[in-house]
């Protein structure tokens, strides 16, 4: 390194390899595929659609599109599943107001269920109702 090195970072990456190695290549990736799972059933039972079709996707993040709903307001959805211990993403894509959810870290998929709970109730403290249009 030409310069002071991040030691927060290395830090960071050795205990994230020794959790990788602890858990196993593929134990983890199938931990995640199920997270991603529950995050794509949790979004389709409230009627949320996909920004890229579903056999398109990675695995790991998964995209949604705003709900057409006048009372929709990302912040505030944001905030009240943060105040509760959950993140939602802001979207990445400059022609589609998008938000996103993640699969990876730490998580397993009765997080995600505990996610869709504090989410949903977001979504009925702000007056906002998404119509129910599964993705194929």
């Amino acid at each position: 390194m030409h310069f002071t090195p991040p030691v927060q970072t290395i830090y960071a990456t050795k205990q994230a390899l020794k959790e990788y190695f602890a858990e196993g290549e593929k134990a983890k990736w199938d931990r995640h595929t199920r997270v991603f799972n529950e995050i794509h059933k949790g979004l389709a039972e409230l009627g949320f659609k996909n920004v890229i079709k579903r056999e398109w996707q990675a695995g790991l993040v998964v995209s949604a599109i705003y709900p057409d709903d006048k009372h929709w307001n990302f912040e505030k959805v944001h905030d009240y599943c943060y105040e509760r211990g959950f993140t939602i993403y802001p979207g990445k894509i400059s022609t589609t107001n998008t938000f996103r959810l993640c699969a990876l870290g730490a998580i397993n998929e009765q997080d995600i269920k505990n996610f869709f709970v504090v989410f949903k109730e977001a979504l009925i403290n702000n007056n906002i109702t998404v119509p129910v249009i599964y993705n194929k």
